[in-house]
């Protein structure tokens, strides 16, 4: 559709005062059916992604705070008004850093519109941290006990520093002050209100993501929280939480971890080396797709017999007959070596932040071992697979050279990174002392009865488009452009994925909560 059907044909008004992607936007419109009339950000990247998908909206490119409600809605009522203020300031990955006070009160616009509008439901979204919302102080040096500047220089005995020039922190003792005072003065204003933490995954998003979502009404009808449509434990009847494979793309070229202009962080190494030992080596079902024609179909389990692949494809250079399989998992990247430093690609990803780069697919590519190799059980080998409940020994190989090379490459890698302790503490001694064929050992994977070697491992970022499909945005939502023909760096489209409302999660909330007046009307 296009501009010229902008027309007030409507009873009320719907007005999304959203964040970057437009996620909600996209919720609402699949939700009640038609677009949102008014889309209200500050961020000029952002309104013009908006409109190049939601032409028929009016928008405001502006900050909330000098958006008037009456004015830009005029003598319409307000059905519905979603907010999603700024959330990087009350969010826990902000650490130690100084916080804004004018952040951190966008929430209170929701004031300015019950007051001037009173919209019959008004909807907002953020992390869960904004239930501690309340009153920052200055932070103070260890030492001193004086006030702390931005710039990171402590006051002067007996200085005063202004108030925009300390370094605020959050005062723990009032925490969550400030929100329970917003939602008496909206309670006050006539409205019940309830928050909630929801799951994008329950609602059909491949991401775990969880927001809490917040809801006002004075139409006197309840808020009603929706039921999950899927389960990461699903009883009978129920779905299971979509996978985020099913969204990644297998056929985008993926580079290889070794001899890189810029070698990998030691702890990005490590990282590694945990996600293949847990995910592919040790794993009794591991995720295997096929990589030369791959398809969302050509997934495998192995518990499913291997379709047959008839060439390893590196780039063209090589034509081997040799099945190629690639045995592939999440890698889960915050802050170097965690406790969760990787996902299996049948579980929904991870919280998608602004700057995309936490979840990266590591890929193990994988050939047969064929022809004359025998399983030989050898008396104390490095590593035992388990697969299908059976348990085999090291094998007896014949590779072309390159695989070797790639697959002592490979072995070489777990050595120096998994060689320190536990199930291959052995693999303290020097690589030189260990034989070929015990090194071979670390990188055979058994699927179903037949010997794989890893020959390379490859890590690369998703792409935007991947993401935006993890979050359960439509397929053909316009993500590189905008309305006027600006074209949007990789980093502008992750940064606008990252900081939207996954729109399922937000479709399921305001299908529970809000029915246009024509919709009501039709029903009773």
């Amino acid at each position: 559709m296009t501009r010229q059907f902008l027309l007030p044909i409507h009873d009320e008004l719907v007005v999304d005062e959203f964040s970057c992607g437009g996620g909600m936007s996209q919720a609402i419109e699949a939700a009640i059916g038609r677009p949102v009339d008014i889309a209200v950000n500050h961020n000029s990247d952002a309104c013009s992604m908006h409109e190049a998908n939601h032409p028929q909206t009016k928008h405001f490119c502006a900050d909330v705070f000098d958006v008037d409600p009456r004015d830009v809605t005029g003598d319409m009522p307000v059905g519905l008004l979603h907010m999603s203020p700024d959330c990087t300031d009350h969010s826990q990955a902000k650490g130690g850093q100084p916080r804004s006070a004018r952040l951190r009160g966008l929430p209170w616009i929701g004031v300015r519109w019950a007051g001037q509008k009173r919209p019959r439901v008004m909807t907002l979204e953020n992390v869960k941290q904004i239930r501690n919302w309340g009153p920052l102080i200055a932070k103070r040096c260890k030492v001193t006990g004086r006030a702390i500047r931005l710039d990171g220089t402590v006051a002067a005995p007996g200085e005063r520093i202004p108030v925009q020039q300390q370094y605020l922190i959050p005062n723990p003792k009032h925490a969550g002050r400030t929100w329970n005072k917003f939602n008496r003065i909206i309670q006050g204003m006539g409205y019940v209100t309830d928050d909630k933490l929801l799951c994008a995954a329950d609602f059909s998003a491949a991401t775990s993501r969880v927001r809490l979502f917040w809801v006002a009404r004075c139409d006197g009808e309840p808020i009603v929280w929706p039921q999950p449509s899927h389960h990461k434990l699903p009883l009978a009847g129920h779905k299971k939480w979509r996978p985020a494979y099913e969204h990644i793309d297998f056929s985008i070229p993926s580079k290889s971890i070794f001899d890189r202009a810029r070698p990998l962080a030691e702890a990005t190494n490590a990282r590694l080396a945990v996600g293949l030992k847990r995910y592919v080596l040790d794993s009794a079902d591991p995720f295997i797709i096929e990589l030369a024609n791959w398809s969302r179909e050509g997934v495998t389990s192995i518990r499913e017999p291997l379709r047959t692949i008839t060439a390893w494809p590196r780039g063209g250079s090589m034509a081997v007959a040799e099945p190629r399989l690639v045995a592939a998992f999440i890698d889960q990247a915050n802050g170097g070596f965690n406790s969760t430093p990787a996902r299996d690609m049948r579980a929904p990803l991870s919280t998608i932040t602004h700057t995309g780069g936490q979840q990266r697919p590591v890929m193990a590519h994988l050939l047969h071992l064929r022809g004359n190799c025998a399983a030989a059980d050898l008396k104390a080998p490095l590593h035992t697979i388990s697969a299908g409940g059976q348990h085999h020994g090291v094998v007896e190989y014949h590779l072309a050279p390159e695989a070797e090379e790639g697959a002592l490459r490979c072995a070489a890698f777990f050595i120096r990174y998994y060689g320190s302790g536990g199930q291959w503490g052995d693999l303290r001694e020097p690589l030189s002392t260990i034989t070929t064929k015990d090194r071979l050992a670390l990188v055979t994977v058994w699927i179903k009865g037949d010997p794989y070697v890893i020959v390379d491992i490859c890590l690369r970022m998703l792409s935007p488009r991947e993401l935006y499909n993890i979050s359960s945005f439509p397929r053909n939502y316009i993500i590189d452009r905008g309305h006027d023909g600006r074209v949007f760096s990789k980093a502008t489209q992750v940064s606008m994925c990252g900081n939207a409302v996954p729109p399922k999660l937000g479709e399921a909330v305001i299908r529970a909560n809000y029915q246009p007046l024509s919709q009501m009307a039709r029903a009773a």
